[in-house]
């Protein structure tokens, strides 16, 4: 579960993006940090059932850093203001089919399903499937 105390977290964060505010709130944000991770270890666990890859996951394989890339980026605030995991066969970095999860600072949240990035191969069987699907689809329309 997802306490009200990493909610506050990323609300303050979102007022206060800046590296000596965060300095000096580094152990709510380890806190929060914790908690999401948490919450992630949970969902892979309950997702192992049907994913068996999953059971050799950690959180902290999936959990996306705070930290921003500012190097070419207009907006430079160090820091992002949500929480995000990537949960597929080998942890975030990996490109295969996967679930995502985000947590904004308002406390808003979603969860999706994809394939982030494909390769060529991969990219060809999931419009087939799309064309296929649309195809069977309308054919219950006529």
């Amino acid at each position: 579960m997802i306490e009200k105390s990493t909610l506050n977290f990323l609300k303050q964060l979102f007022q206060n993006n800046d590296k000596s505010w965060f300095d000096n709130h580094k152990d709510v944000y380890l806190a929060a940090k914790k908690n999401f991770e948490d919450f992630v270890t949970l969902i892979i666990h309950d997702f192992s059932t049907e994913e068996p890859d999953f059971g050799i996951l950690n959180a902290k394989d999936c959990v996306f850093r705070i930290y921003r890339d500012v190097r070419f980026s207009k907006d430079k605030t160090p820091y992002k203001t949500h929480f995000a995991a990537g949960i597929n066969k080998g942890g975030k970095r990996v490109h295969v089919p996967g679930y995502y999860l985000h947590i904004n600072q308002d406390g808003n949240a979603f969860f999706g399903a994809g394939h982030w990035r494909p390769e060529k191969e991969d990219l060809a069987k999931i419009r087939q499937e799309i064309d296929y699907n649309l195809d069977e689809f309308e054919s219950i329309l006529e």
